[in-house]
């Protein structure tokens, strides 16, 4: 926080001119509830807070401060459902600070932000203890330019995720099997496995043909797992670090006016990793284990009513396939096919204004998902899940 205000004095104290301050705030509170298959959580809430107070020093500087808090008491239907975990709380908090510089219409927008976030996999357990808590610290920068027909953007973005109690169980397992075994079993393994280091460059190019918004988007991140050794064939572990590499290419169209949004995207994501996996319980190495491509797309619609509601729907369809991963039959054992998996979800959105700034919400989601992967006794590869919302929101 010392940094940040540091950040805000600077630029304020080298501005000459008379500072406009715009503030922001959007706060909505829901409530409602989570199906998978046949089973549903209690019913609980969803809190979602936005404060984004601008900073305008004049006509070309400008800072954004911003701060996003939310809860998650009900579950998203695109979160996974590893373990058949139905009730789970989330919490975060995120503060951003990004500054603007305009001059003859190009852009250059270094950025900040810094996260926590919690994760509860049961209601009892205390924030602050979750395992899978994580962290992430962000620098980069964005340059913009804006042209009469179009606009170009290219980025660079170094982000690390932390995840401060989560470590490998063999770190911890000296004092409970021999000095002997555990030697030979921890040699190389790490600690601190999840955490990583990464690095995102990219690039977007928006076009503006016969009213509409056409915009396409090309990124590669690099992820660095550098506590993460590989699996090797024997079970073990080798020197040589777990190395990510995700590409992501993009593909939006866009048409609206003051009654109707129409708009539909397509995404593909190529991840290629360098980890492996060993099945000890059958012996089975698996090469490759984490790659995959996946393609995704998208059509959306809005319908703005009457008293500044509207009425939205999307319907999304996602396929993944692993590249490495192999399949398995009920029984656990594995077949030569490699694991795809199908996602179909449709999504429903009432907005509806009931008095100055202050708005009711409904939504209906639903989604089904399919593979080939049989086995599930650790990790649902095919379920339907849905949830529903109803609450307010007050934007500001």
């Amino acid at each position: 926080m010392k940094f940040l205000t540091a950040l805000i004095l600077f630029f304020i104290t080298n501005s000459y001119c008379e500072m406009k301050f715009n503030p922001s705030f959007n706060l909505s509170i829901s409530g409602g509830k989570y199906y998978l298959d046949d089973r549903s959580s209690s019913l609980d809430l969803n809190l979602d807070a936005i404060l984004s107070p601008v900073l305008s020093f004049d006509e070309n500087r400008s800072l954004y401060p911003t701060y996003i808090g939310y809860y998650r008491g009900v579950q998203d239907i695109e979160e996974l459902v590893g373990g058949d975990v139905l009730v789970r709380q989330r919490m975060g908090h995120s503060f951003s600070l990004k500054y603007v510089y305009l001059k003859d219409f190009n852009y250059i927008k270094p950025r900040f932000s810094y996260s926590i976030n919690y994760i509860n996999e049961t209601k009892d357990e205390n924030w602050g203890e979750g395992l899978f808590d994580y962290r992430t610290l962000s620098f980069g920068i964005e340059f913009e330019q804006e042209r009469p027909n179009a606009s170009y953007k290219e980025y660079f973005d170094f982000f690390s995720v932390d995840y401060p109690n989560y470590s490998t169980l063999l770190s911890k397992a000296d004092t409970v099997i021999d000095t002997t075994t555990y030697s030979e079993l921890s040699q190389n393994a790490g600690k601190d496995v999840l955490n990583s280091r990464n690095y995102r460059a990219g690039i977007s190019y928006t076009i503006f043909p016969k009213n509409l918004t056409l915009t396409s988007s090309l990124n590669f991140t690099y992820k660095d797992y550098f506590d993460q050794a590989l699996v090797n064939e024997s079970g073990g572990f080798d020197s040589d670090k777990r190395r990510d590499l995700l590409t992501e290419a993009g593909l939006n169209l866009e048409k609206s006016d003051k009654k109707l949004y129409m708009g539909v995207s397509f995404y593909f994501n190529w991840l290629k990793s360098n980890q492996n996996s060993y099945d000890a319980s059958r012996t089975k190495y698996i090469e490759d284990y984490y790659s995959y491509l996946s393609f995704d797309i998208t059509p959306k619609i809005t319908i703005n009513l009457k008293n500044k509601g509207s009425f939205s729907y999307f319907f999304s369809y996602n396929r993944l396939n692993y590249l490495g991963r192999l399949s398995q039959d009920i029984n656990g054992d594995y077949l030569s096919s490699k694991i795809y998996q199908n996602f179909y979800i449709n999504s429903l959105a009432v907005k509806y204004e009931v008095s100055k700034n202050l708005y009711a919400n409904a939504s209906y989601s639903y989604q089904v998902v399919d593979s080939n992967m049989r086995y599930e006794a650790g990790y649902r590869y095919n379920y339907k899940s849905s949830n529903f919302m109803f609450g307010i929101s007050w934007e500001f």
